[in-house]
This record gives structure tokens, C-alpha cells and sequence, in this order.
């Protein structure tokens, strides 16, 4: 007969109690974790917190203090202006900061919780500077006199965060946009140098809008990314940085340098597709400069790769307008219509040019299919009021105006196109 140790005996008991212990913390932790997650997407901010803060424990630390601390800036960006900039506004920031403070004590090597740190103070500064009045002897000094103290921690942790994880573009970003927040401009353009370094592909950059941003931020980019020899970006391929800087040199009317870019790009090795993506952009690029037929040798290179056919047949289309072939035109955006049946703006643009050639009832026939699978658009409904007055049906013109007026109400196209029917509008349907 086997007779067990004493010692034995006790240490067996001391781990079951340890597991029965650690089951103790670890179940309850987890019932408040998966609550929290639900809470937070229902929109429940508040309760959101407090629960992710019981579920911080084991694999959840810091997870579920990431998003404690997130409900904490989303229920802070629920609340009156008011409130936001009062006492109960600073508690929900401080709260935030204090889980982001303990995730980064939990993951010192992760850069997104001294990020979202700076994210707290971001909001601090903008609430304080809604409070704080013109200071003129901080004027004086220049923009940085106007930063609080706020916004100068904001700008150094995001730095820091930067610091941790210098290859990631978004902290990078966010920097960008700081500087250009606090009237700091100039340097703002030197952290868009160094984004665009990082990853020379604007498209790539969620939070980089072209038509929101400084145009001459968007430039600095540009040329900053063009600067580059291939091989210093290890993430893009070789054809795709003169690819992306072709393309954002074609939208920033600097047409000469695009095609150099996008036919250096078709000279590096590549793959098909990647061939009739860069023959696409040339060809765009070839159009604006008015040489069309060079323009088509470029779409037919592209058409060979099946998911550039739709955007060949809509540039066909543009060529065969140029050329005053209409009918060709309304061919080409047929065949674009079918490869994208749903399509807002193929079918507008197949309306327009069906009145243009004549072609009131097809023009007629694709306003109607849009206002139908696009009722939330105003485009089709106000293009369908143009097109009836323009073929003179000024008895249908009235219905479908006042059918526009009834969706979206009485809006400046709506009065605009009251004047051309010189006639008062009915009032809008309740």
C-alpha cells in the first residue's frame, strides 16, 4: 500500500486552493469582460467602463482596459458641451487616462496606449483652450505660445508613442494633425515629410482626405514620396511608390511628373495585374493632357485585367464625348452599366449623356431605376427634374419637384430649379 507524503499532501492542497482561487477571480473577471464588450457596442459608454474595469484581469488586462478607456472618451463625447467642459467632462478624461496609464504599465512595449494618453490630453487642451482667453503676449511669441500645457503633453506622448513604434504611419498621422490643430504649421509639414517617408502611399493613410487636408500639406507629401528610392520602403513593392505617387501627382494637377512616375512604374518588374493597374492610371493621366490616342492604347492594355473593364468603358466614354461621338459614348457607359448595374455615379453619368445625344427616354428610364435603388440620394431626384424641363415636360417636371421636395425638403437646388420653372414651389409634403 502507498502512503503519500505529508509534504506532498500539502502541496497538492496549496495548488487545488490556487486554481479554486484563481477560478474565483478568473470567472466573475470574465462574465464583466464579455458584459463590458456588449455594453460598449450597444452604446452604453458608462457601464461599458465599469464593467471592463472588473474584467481587467489575466489575458483581458489590457485589452479590457483599452477599451474601459475608450468608452470612458466616447461617453465624455456624449456629453453636453456644457458638462464636457465641467467638472463631470475633466473626471471622465482623467478616468480614461488612468486606464490607459495602466495598460502602458501592463504592455510597455505597445505605442497605442501612450497614443491614446495623448489622445486624453488632445481633449484636454481643446477644452481648455474653448475656456481660455486670447493671450496677446503669448501671441507674440509665435504659435507656440498659444499651445497650452495640455496640448504640449499631447504632442509629446505622441512623440513618444512614435518613438516606440517609428515604423507604424499612424502615429506619424496623428502627429500631422496635432501640429496643424495648434497653429503649428510648419511643423506640421515636417511631420508629413516623415509620414510620407514612413509610407509614401496617400491612399494608404485612412485619416489623410484629400479634400479636407491643406492642399500644400497634401504637396509636401507628394514630393516628399517621390524623393524616395525604392528600396528604402521595405512594405511597398517596387512599381507601387512611383504607382502611388502618380496617382496623387494626376490629383494635384502635376500631370508632367505623374506620367513620368506611372511609366517608370510599368518599366519595374511586376505582375499583370499591377501592369493594367499603372496602364489605367497613364491612361487617365494621358487624357487630362489631351492625347487620347495614346490615352486608348493604355485602356486596352488595362481592359485585359477583367476588374479595370468597368473603369475602361466609363473612360472610353469620356474620350468618344471629347471627340463629339455621342452615340459611341452612350455605347461605352452601357457596357459600364452592366459590369455595375448599381452604380450611383455610372448611371448618372449614362442619364446625362443619353440627353445629350437625344436619348430622352433612356435618360428617363435611368434616372428612375437610381431614384429606386438609390432613394436616399438627392442626385437622381433633382437630375430627373433637370431632365424634364430640359425635354420641356413641364407638367412632369412639377410632380417629380415636388417628389424631390417631399424627400430632402426645400434645399438650394430646390430653389434653384423653382426659378428656372418660374413658378412658386407647393408647400413640401408633411
Amino acid at each position: 500500500m502507498r502512503v503519500e507524503s505529508p509534504y506532498a499532501v500539502a502541496a497538492g492542497v496549496a495548488i487545488a486552493g490556487w486554481f479554486v482561487a484563481r477560478a474565483a477571480i478568473g470567472v466573475p473577471a470574465e462574465w464583466a469582460y464579455a458584459r463590458g464588450k456588449e455594453a460598449q457596442t450597444a452604446g452604453h459608454y458608462a457601464d461599458a467602463a465599469r464593467l471592463l474595469d472588473r474584467g481587467a484581469a489575466g489575458s483581458n488586462t489590457t485589452e479590457a482596459l483599452w477599451l474601459a478607456g475608450q468608452s470612458s472618451l466616447q461617453a465624455w463625447a456624449w456629453l453636453p458641451e456644457h458638462e464636457r467642459f465641467g467638472p463631470s467632462g475633466d473626471a471622465m478624461l482623467r478616468a480614461a487616462a488612468v486606464r490607459f496609464l495602466a495598460a502602458r504599465a501592463a504592455s510597455p512595449s505597445s505605442a497605442w496606449f501612450t497614443a491614446a494618453l495623448g489622445d486624453v490630453y488632445t481633449l484636454r487642451e481643446r477644452a481648455a483652450r474653448a475656456r481660455r482667453a486670447v493671450d496677446l503676449d503669448g501671441l507674440a511669441r509665435g504659435p507656440w505660445g498659444l499651445v497650452g500645457d495640455d496640448g504640449r503633453i499631447a504632442i509629446g506622448l505622441t512623440r513618444a508613442a512614435i518613438d516606440r513604434e517609428p515604423t507604424r504611419f499612424e502615429h506619424r498621422d496623428e502627429l500631422v494633425f496635432l501640429f496643424e490643430e495648434n497653429g503649428l504649421h510648419a511643423e506640421a509639414l515636417r511631420a508629413m515629410e516623415e509620414s510620407a517617408r514612413v509610407l509614401p502611399d496617400f491612399s494608404a493613410h485612412p485619416e489623410f482626405i484629400f479634400e479636407s487636408l491643406p492642399r500644400d500639406l497634401v504637396k509636401t507629401f507628394w514630393k516628399a514620396a517621390r524623393s524616395l528610392p525604392p528600396g528604402d520602403v521595405p512594405l511597398l513593392s517596387r512599381e507601387r511608390i512611383p504607382l502611388a505617387s502618380g496617382q496623387l501627382g494626376r490629383r494635384l494637377g502635376h500631370l508632367a511628373e505623374a506620367e513620368q512616375d506611372l511609366r517608370a512604374a510599368l518599366e519595374a518588374p511586376g505582375t499583370s495585374l499591377a501592369r493594367a493597374e499603372e496602364s489605367f492610371h497613364l491612361g487617365l493621366v494621358l487624357v487630362d493632357l489631351g492625347r487620347l490616342d495614346e490615352a486608348e492604347t493604355m485602356f486596352a492594355r488595362a481592359s485585359e485585367e477583367p476588374v479595370f473593364a468597368p473603369g475602361v468603358a466609363q473612360m472610353r466614354a469620356v474620350i468618344a464625348e471629347k471627340q463629339g461621338r455621342w452615340a459611341e459614348a452612350l455605347e461605352q457607359l452601357r457596357e459600364a452599366r452592366r459590369l455595375r448595374p448599381r452604380e450611383l455615379g455610372v448611371l448618372l453619368e449614362f442619364a446625362r449623356v443619353a440627353q445629350a445625344a437625344g436619348q430622352w427616354d433612356q435618360a428617363d428610364e435611368s434616372l428612375r431605376w437610381t431614384i429606386l435603388i438609390h432613394p436616399e440620394a438627392p442626385e437622381p431626384r433633382r437630375a430627373l427634374v433637370e431632365m424634364l424641363l430640359n425635354r420641356g415636360d413641364t407638367k412632369q417636371a412639377r410632380s417629380a419637384l415636388d417628389d424631390y421636395i417631399g424627400v430632402f425638403g426645400r434645399t438650394a437646388d430646390a430653389e434653384r430649379i423653382e426659378k428656372a420653372m418660374s413658378a412658386p414651389l407647393d408647400p413640401a409634403p408633411r
